[in-house]
């Protein structure tokens, strides 16, 4: 797995964990799949690491939890 796709689910886990979220991936995938409606297997691909978001969905997601997108991406 690219450095830059680990740090991007480490730091997205991060925000989940922040929301309470529950530790299963698996409901985390469900959660991230709701927040920002995308399918819950790429929400699972994006969570446990497997993927890492187009420009598109990193900005969903940067908008949702209120971060840089650049953070979220591992940029800064």
């Amino acid at each position: 797995m690219p450095q830059s796709t680990r740090l991007f689910s480490e730091r997205l886990n991060h925000c989940l964990d922040d929301t309470d979220a529950p530790p299963s991936a698996r409901e985390r995938a469900a959660i991230l799949s709701k927040m920002i409606d995308i399918p819950k297997q790429l929400a699972w691909s994006l969570v446990e690491g497997q993927q890492f978001p187009d420009s598109e969905i990193l900005q969903k997601i940067a908008n949702e939890f209120e971060v840089d997108p650049k953070w979220l991406s591992g940029e800064k």
